[in-house]
């Protein structure tokens, strides 16, 4: 397998699980405190892959300068873009959230213009970028009328918002650092680093009295844990590396239709025409970001071989 594939399955495997994980993160805080449910996921998850790497594998120790930038990528994108953003699901719907989330590629590249302008969008990838936005609000415009009438919902949007914000920042912020140590080491001090604030809170808002695990509960803690954060987490932070980070986060689009799909699969949702038209859109807005990126990529190919 060459090098040029890899980081694209990992980003397809990103898109798989993560599209799983919206209903199951749903399920989540419906039935386990926010704090607890995120901290202890994170903890978790990024323990157990550190484990593998030091005490398997023999990774060697970071340098202070490295797990003090991965600290910071951890508030970003574990505590905030993460941690936050399943506290806001406990009060918006997850189509809500999926539209919400969408912004994120828009914010990424609106980042990489400061930030990262070798990696910047060309006219074809805003188009795609907005288009990826339309087809994604399409296809879940018929949840924001009743999620609207809930006098919560602000607050969701809110808390929501700033998770999308602070992952968008993290993942273009993470592109102007080059360290020569595995992404996997990234990806398990970040989910460690990010749950201890995450934990710190959930001992400060307490459990309910009446709280008691289930066997559902631990379903879903060990699938978020194995696949939603182990393995996606780490394809992600891997793709993040070998490719620019606004192609990495049309991730962002994908994630709502596969949900939708294992719904129409599982649960018998029906298929209606704006669900067909918006996700056309969305894989329209994905493809031209592709293509922009492939443009990029060709020229710069050209420039160095003169």
């Amino acid at each position: 397998m060459d090098r040029i594939s890899k980081p694209y399955i990992a980003l397809m495997l990103t898109c798989l699980i993560w599209g799983t994980t919206y209903l199951v993160n749903k399920l989540g805080v419906t039935q386990i405190p926010v704090f607890l449910f995120t901290s202890t996921r994170q903890l978790i998850s990024g323990g157990l892959l550190l484990m593998y790497l030091f005490i398997i594998k023999k990774h060697p120790w970071p340098d202070t300068r490295y797990l003090l930038f991965q600290g910071m990528m951890a508030l970003f994108m574990i505590t905030l873009g993460n941690g936050i953003g399943t506290y806001g699901l406990a009060y918006i719907d997850s189509g809500v959230s999926a539209i919400l989330a969408a912004v994120s590629p828009v914010i990424i590249a609106l980042l990489t213009i400061y930030l990262k302008p070798d990696e910047q969008l060309n006219r074809i990838g805003w188009l795609g970028i907005i288009t990826g936005f339309g087809g994604v609000v399409m296809i879940c415009f018929d949840k924001l009328a009743p999620a609207a009438n809930h006098d919560s919902t602000v607050l969701g949007f809110i808390f929501t918002l700033i998770s999308v914000v602070a992952w968008g920042f993290g993942s273009v912020i993470s592109k102007t650092r080059h360290f020569e140590y595995s992404p996997l080491l990234a990806a398990g001090f970040q989910m460690f680093f990010g749950g201890i604030p995450l934990a710190i809170i959930a001992l400060f808002v307490g459990v309910p009295n009446d709280f008691h695990v289930t066997t559902n509960m631990l379903i879903i803690w060990v699938y978020l844990i194995g696949l939603g954060s182990i393995v996606a987490f780490s394809c992600y932070i891997y793709a993040l590396k070998h490719l620019p980070a606004t192609l990495v986060s049309i991730q962002s689009y994908i994630n709502p239709i596969i949900a939708i799909f294992l719904g129409v699969l599982f649960l018998r949702e029906k298929v209606s025409f704006q669900l067909i038209i918006g996700a056309v859109l969305t894989f329209i807005g994905v493809f031209l970001v592709n293509y922009s990126q492939y443009r990029r990529r060709k020229k710069l190919v050209k420039i160095n071989m003169n």
